[in-house]
């Protein structure tokens, strides 16, 4: 609702996919090769990615938040 597409977005599959990297869940080759080209497997950068990811997907979600919020004060 206040994330349209939540399950569609890049942003959200990298988080998904780094984020079971760091548990040591299953990730496919490409994506392994993904991390190794953009991160050296470095999990100090991993990390950081995962949490500007995370600040990027709640800053949107938090802004369509209040954009709703102020538009059904609007037409009240």
């Amino acid at each position: 609702m206040y994330l349209p597409n939540y399950y569609m977005r890049d942003d959200v599959l990298r988080s998904d996919i780094l984020y079971r990297f760091l548990d040591n869940e299953d990730v496919n080759v490409e994506d392994k090769k993904w991390i190794d080209e953009n991160f050296n497997n470095n999990i100090v950068a991993i990390k950081q990615e995962c949490k500007r990811l995370e600040m990027q997907i709640f800053s949107e979600s938090l802004e369509n938040y209040y954009s709703q919020v102020i538009k059904k004060r609007h037409n009240s």
